[in-house]
């Protein structure tokens, strides 16, 4: 029979045979309800990646030939319960060292003290003392991805890679060991069952990160910086570690700080909680130079931070990360000034996945410089930004001219965020995000005084929307086209994201706006309950898979009707839902959309192996196993995909923007709430022009 400790707030079970912690759940508030077992339990078939490996919690070490040797494969050790919140276990023999345990519960902390003593002369090249193992994917435990950051850090590939991705958008470290011994630093707990608390990780040695994209994670301490090369034990040696993790409740790092009184606070508790994992959790990614990252394992994409800029600029600084930490804003400031100087050095925003082809880069940094200067009122930053954008809007205009008036492609791949669907000639997402991108520019070039590049920025701005409007409209079917091919074709699929982009912005007119609402609304209903009924939008909602590149070149189903970028459903674009329905006065329909994604991540926390939907809001496959997987990786039993991070964080900001309306301009702060009255007054704190700032938004 296992052994269990517990107290309200922790519950954890250990191997009654073999040294091993096979269960752990956690309680943050004390109240003794603490969930499912977070630890990895299974292992695939077929490994090379040895992370993958090890399951629970347990020592161990990889000797300098790569055998792995764990304590849960040591002889049967003496376990001793000094009480129901501690435990001792003595006589714990593998591999060349020999280890004496204990575990206790102390309130809100869990320690873990193991005392090694070795054996033999060993040369050591990777140490857990101890490690926390966790599965990404449902077969081998509870999907859980453990993140925390620290910037004191020495990496390496020692665990290998288990991504399908280039090197110019994904880190090639999996190892990440703390150079200097002893301190704390936060690690959350990104996870399908929902943690209420994130962890407190003392160390009296060196903290420990490691993962494999997709696959496992694991959260440890090494007796040495292990990352910095292998280490001689010596016989005889002995070396003791403690390891403390302590539950904390209050918000780290980066929160959205917004109350809701009366039948909604329980939706806008789970709102908060998702931007505290989700934001965070994109700076805690593992990435080049801590750029946020679009997964768990450091996918970066430049493409998308004017949606990361659009949630952060609603985000306010909470308590530190790490004694050496910073936040995610400035994460962003940082990664937005070397965008610029790219853009000055060799007009380019930097790496990045499709950062040679992809035709929403220039205006991503616009958008994005916008954003970060509304935060942080830096008029210094501003002029460094500016330089930046002036080099962005010289070839952001060289593309519109041209394309006669408009950006225009001859490529049918890589053109944009829709990757999955092939492309040409003017494409609407492009082309709504460049006239977003001349909007914040001339916002920002008011504001730092340079009135004298204002019309330029305004006609340019101007021509792009009265050509929008007019070759993209379909008065018959009431919205407007997705794009117009290069023989002059306007394909209609009703991709509804980017057309609800312009109409959030302002862009088209307000009966046209209305139409396109009622258009996305009857063809819903048209396609079914499934479609109608779904927590979170359809990309598109007719058939578009003739143009699926993985179709047209694989003979790939992955985008069949209903599919990823084909009618499945990409949950960030929820954002831009809400408050596409709030614009056109459809308040009460927004609050509803918005509350049932709020249920689905109370579910699941949207941690279910994957980063799609299909159109009814199943987990979608969205890999080709002979295409997208390695050679090395076919063995395994599943392969599926982490969840977008920052990206989908934004769809927490509809509650400030859209529900409550609140729009931070260089002007000032306005609101304008749709909420009911039993929901406000509301408190929201935001950080507008360098200041935080304390709103109360009434009932109106």
């Amino acid at each position: 029979m296992p052994t269990r400790l517990q107290n309200p707030y922790w519950q954890i079970s250990l191997e009654s045979e073999r040294p091993q912690v096979t269960s752990l759940g956690f309680d943050a508030t004390g109240a003794s309800c603490w969930g499912v077992n977070l630890l990895k339990t299974d292992t695939p078939r077929a490994s090379h990646l040895p992370l993958t490996g090890p399951c629970g919690g347990q020592s161990g070490y990889v000797d300098a030939a790569g055998s792995w040797q764990l304590s849960s494969g040591s002889v049967p050790a003496v376990m001793r319960v000094v009480s129901g919140t501690e435990v001792e276990i003595d006589g714990i023999h593998y591999g060349a060292v020999t280890e004496r345990w204990r575990l206790r519960l102390d309130g809100a902390k869990l320690g873990w003290t193991i005392r090694q003593t070795w054996r033999e002369e060993t040369e050591v090249a990777d140490a857990f003392s101890p490690g926390l193992f966790f599965s990404a994917q449902t077969p081998w435990g509870e999907p859980t991805v453990f993140m925390l950051w620290e910037r004191g850090m020495t990496k390496d590939a020692f665990y290998g890679s288990g991504s399908i991705l280039g090197p110019e958008c994904q880190t090639l470290t999996t190892r990440h060991t703390r150079t200097a011994a002893g301190g704390w630093c936060m690690a959350k707990l990104l996870s399908r069952a929902g943690p209420n608390g994130d962890w407190r990780v003392t160390t009296s040695h060196h903290v420990k990160k490691g993962e494999i994209q997709n696959f496992s994670s694991v959260l440890a301490q090494s007796p040495w910086c292990d990352a910095a090369g292998p280490r001689l034990m010596r016989a005889g040696e002995v070396v003791e570690t403690t390891f403390t993790l302590e539950l904390v409740t209050a918000e780290t790092g980066i929160a959205l700080d917004v109350n809701l009184r009366g039948p909604l606070q329980a939706e806008a508790a789970v709102n908060r909680r998702f931007f505290d994992n989700y934001a965070n959790c994109g700076l805690m990614a593992d990435t080049h130079d801590w750029r946020i990252g679009n997964s768990p394992s450091g996918y970066v994409a430049l493409l998308c931070r004017h949606m990361h800029a659009e949630m952060l600029k609603f985000g306010v600084a909470r308590g530190p990360l790490g004694p050496d930490s910073t936040d995610l804003q400035r994460v962003l400031i940082d990664e937005v000034i070397r965008m610029a100087d790219h853009l000055v050095k060799d007009d380019t925003v930097g790496p990045g996945y499709q950062s040679t082809t992809s035709l929403d880069l220039y205006t991503s940094y616009l958008v994005c410089m916008r954003d970060v200067l509304l935060l942080t009122g830096d008029r210094a930053m501003g002029e460094r930004l500016w330089q930046g954008a002036r080099r962005a809007l010289v070839q952001l205009n060289r593309q519109i001219a041209e394309g006669r008036g408009m950006i225009y492609t001859a490529n049918e791949e890589g053109n944009d965020y829709w990757d999955w669907i092939s492309r040409n000639g003017h494409i609407g997402y492009v082309n709504v995000l460049a006239w977003m991108a001349l909007r914040a520019a001339a916002e920002v070039a008011q504001w730092l005084g340079h009135e004298a590049e204002l019309p330029a920025l305004e006609a340019q701005a101007d021509g792009v929307r009265a050509k929008y409007d007019r070759d993209f409209w379909s008065e018959e079917r009431g919205y407007y086209a997705d794009w117009i091919d290069t023989a002059g074709v306007p394909r209609f699929y009703l991709y509804g994201p980017p057309q609800f982009m312009a109409i959030c912005a302002g862009m088209v007119p307000p009966e046209r706006a209305r139409r396109v609402v009622d258009a996305v609304l009857a063809r819903r209903k048209e396609l079914g309950p499934a479609w109608e009924n779904c927590w979170s939008i359809q990309t598109n909602l007719y058939d578009a898979e003739q143009f699926s590149f993985m179709k047209r070149r694989f003979n790939a189903d992955v985008t069949r009707f209903g599919e990823t970028m084909n009618g499945g459903c990409l949950a960030s674009w929820n954002y831009q839902w809400i408050g596409a329905l709030v614009t056109v006065g459809r308040g009460d329909e927004a609050i509803v959309a918005w509350r049932k994604f709020m249920a689905r991540v109370a579910q699941t926390s949207l941690v279910e192996g994957s980063n799609y939907w299909d159109f009814e809001g199943k987990p979608s496959r969205t890999v080709v196993e002979a295409v997208m997987i390695p050679k090395e990786f076919l063995s395994y039993d599943l392969i599926a995909a982490e969840p977008f991070l920052a990206d989908q964080g934004l769809v927490a900001c509809a509650l400030p923007r859209w529900l409550l309306g609140i729009e931070l301009t260089f002007d000032g702060v306005t609101a304008k709430p749709v909420l009911p009255a039993s929901a406000l007054p509301a408190t929201v704190r935001v950080t507008h022009l360098g200041r935080e700032q304390a709103l109360e938004i009434p009932a109106r």
